[in-house]
């Protein structure tokens, strides 16, 4: 059978990519330096994601279509599981159990500790700091202390940028950190080189960089600045692309900017106190949502696992759920206040709780997601919270608090 093959040029840098994803960066250099590959040595389960298509596609049809009906439901079983809300049983809604959270460990910068996330599997979490250095941290023993004092859930400190780190995205293979900050800069890190404290590359701005974001597909990184327009970067080439469409724009800089699980939209906050719902592949705006926190900044804004809701904080100390097909609000949060800084909330793994900090205490604040009802406090802070990351796969927290530390929490009292 006749059939048009990749050129040579194309198929090697996947290998290449591929071999580098799974953690054989020697033997992928030793390919690129036989073949004489034109290759930038970054990470990628391209190729992997190309033989599954290719796999797919070689199936019947009948078996083809069952395959498609199963995955549809997955995805559907996945939406459901993950989406804590449901507009339909709002008044009908109790709240759920307050979690009781337990903190197992904590790591100390030498700053303000501002910002954290964890991978896309659950295994690493990171932390960023007004000290400009940021940790890499293994959540198994974090989780798990054995009381050996070897036995450190800090794998290593990173050190590249000269300014406070605002923001942090793991590429989805687990093996790329990048960060950004005040200094104008993203950084990529290698973390499948051990030792290794400085990035392999980076991308420079001219603007401080407020908020980074990998696509689901690791492909492009999302950045939002001190402008006020939209970047977005192809991994590959480093080249960027920005929507430069005034009336699509933001009136200020951008706060914060984040993926939708499956890559399909993208969000943004600004200081001008509005958020914009993006197309994830053309990159235009598709709602644009005025107002959000009667007129004051937008902190914060995360999508929910079904791509219908998207969560926000500002500073008239409230945080909220928007339907973005209708713009509505759906539920609103109160009981912790935020009125000078920009917090950043999540959900927890499973959407059933909102946590955010309090600028009048050195709590975090439980908030039930379907009634809006204030649950419960986690206590253990001596400064204000900035940021709160959750697990993508369980009820483990980290909190970053100006007392220079972030700390790992985990529920005892229920799964």
């Amino acid at each position: 059978m006749d059939m048009d093959l990749l050129p040579e040029s194309e198929v090697l840098p996947l290998i290449i990519g591929q071999l580098i994803a799974y953690g054989f960066s020697a033997v992928a250099q030793t390919v690129a330096n036989a073949t004489g590959a034109t290759t930038d040595m970054i990470p990628s389960n391209r190729l992997a994601e190309l033989l599954q298509i290719g796999k797919e596609r070689d199936m019947d049809d009948s078996d083809f279509a069952d395959k498609d009906s199963d995955r549809e439901q997955d995805d559907l079983d996945r939406s459901i599981h993950h989406t804590g809300f449901d507009t339909d049983a709002v008044k009908t809604s109790q709240p759920k159990p307050a979690p009781e959270y337990t903190q197992l460990y904590y790591t100390q910068h030498k700053g303000p500790c501002q910002t954290a996330i964890f991978s896309a599997d659950g295994r690493f979490a990171a932390t960023g700091s007004h000290d400009s250095s940021l940790k890499l941290l293994d959540v198994h023993k974090m989780k798990n202390r054995s009381g050996d004092a070897s036995d450190k859930p800090v794998i290593r400190t990173l050190y590249d940028h000269t300014a406070p780190v605002n923001d942090l995205s793991f590429h989805p293979n687990g093996l790329v950190l990048a960060s950004c900050a005040d200094d104008e800069s993203i950084k990529l890190f290698d973390l499948s080189k051990s030792g290794v404290k400085r990035a392999f590359r980076y991308l420079q701005d001219a603007q401080p960089v407020n908020s980074i974001c990998f696509h689901p597909s690791g492909d492009f990184l999302l950045a939002g600045t001190r402008d006020a327009a939209v970047r977005v970067y192809d991994v590959k080439t480093l080249q960027c692309y920005s929507n430069n469409n005034t009336a699509e724009m933001h009136r200020g800089s951008i706060t914060q900017i984040r993926y939708s699980h499956t890559g399909k939209m993208f969000a943004s906050s600004s200081a001008d106190g509005s958020v914009r719902i993006w197309d994830g592949i053309t990159s235009k705006c598709i709602r644009n949502l005025e107002n959000v926190h009667t007129g004051t900044p937008v902190s914060s804004v995360r999508l929910t696992a079904n791509e219908k809701f998207v969560l926000t904080a500002g500073l008239d100390s409230t945080v909220r759920l928007w339907e973005i097909t209708s713009g509505k609000m759906v539920m609103e949060y109160t009981g912790h206040q935020q009125r000078t800084q920009m917090l950043q909330p999540s959900f927890t793994y499973n959407e059933d709780y909102v946590l955010i900090g309090d600028e009048s205490s050195t709590d975090v604040v439980c908030y039930d997601t379907q009634t809006g009802a204030l649950l419960s406090r986690i206590k253990g802070q001596n400064n204000l919270v900035r940021c709160v990351a959750a697990s993508p796969i369980d009820n483990g927290v980290l909190t970053c608090s100006d007392d220079y530390r972030a700390r790992y929490y985990d529920v005892t009292n229920f799964e």
